[in-house]
């Protein structure tokens, strides 16, 4: 009976603390976020594969920098309500049990769990932003939508280049120190517009490039950058593909 219970215990720990996040310190200079971005947006997952994502919140002081039409209102706390549509078999937990940061404070929330279903689900962050209105709590709803996560079949994913027009892969390694591969692929030979921006939207890096048909590379020096979070994006005249790079020295 001892050891079942100790085993029990082991097991219960072992679960909960995979399951439950540690907000990540490098958003701690930010005024305000949610990461990833939709621009970023989630990983896709696969049917009978386990999933783990973390998003990490860093909660504002002045209610305009989530709506401007707040702007010098003050924000007491915010509450994560629900994350709708999940695909069947995912949930998700806080750093809390009430999923509630006070303002200035960093919080995350991990999505888990193992795919059941295949689809596209456009997932929807459903907020309470508590603020005071005349010294009296008030409270604002408030839903940071735009996401999506693509749940497909368990195996290899097959690019047919026949029908795929751009797209991109994730940077490898990532975070990168040094050096980064970046991959994308095309059917044909065009101009492509490869561009790094910071979280503020400003360019730090911009590239033309010819590329070929099939898979490209392009190697990227980030030993200069600034340590951070940057978005990579390429573009042609009608499309355009971007995620997420971390840079850690």
């Amino acid at each position: 009976m001892k050891n079942l219970i100790i085993l029990t215990s082991i097991l219960f720990s072992v679960l909960f603390s995979y399951s439950q996040c540690t907000p990540d310190s490098i958003y701690a200079d930010s005024t305000f976020g949610v990461w990833p971005t939709p621009t970023t947006n989630f990983p896709p997952g696969e049917i009978g594969v386990q999933y783990y994502e973390i998003v990490n919140f860093k909660v504002p002081r002045d209610a305009g920098a989530i709506d401007s039409a707040a702007a010098g209102t003050y924000i007491d706390s915010i509450v994560l309500t629900s994350i709708t549509n999940l695909p069947p078999g995912l949930s998700y937990e806080c750093d809390n049990l009430l999923c509630s940061w006070r303002y200035d404070s960093l919080g995350c929330a991990s999505l888990s769990g193992t795919p059941t279903t295949n689809g596209t689900y456009q997932i929807s962050l459903d907020a309470t932003v508590w603020t005071q209105l005349f010294f009296t709590p008030f409270p604002i709803p408030y839903s940071f939508d735009g996401y999506v996560i693509n749940i497909g079949n368990t195996g290899i994913n097959i690019i047919n280049i026949d029908e795929s027009n751009l797209e991109l892969q994730n940077a490898i390694p990532n975070p990168s120190n040094e050096m980064t591969n970046i991959k994308f692929t095309t059917n044909k030979s065009e101009s492509i517009s490869f561009q790094i921006t910071n979280l503020l939207g400003e360019t730090v890096y911009l590239d033309n490039i010819i590329s070929k048909r099939g898979v490209n590379d392009i190697i990227l020096n980030t030993s200069s950058f600034s340590e951070g979070i940057y978005i990579y994006s390429i573009s042609n005249k009608t499309t355009k593909s971007s995620k997420r790079l971390v840079v850690n020295h």
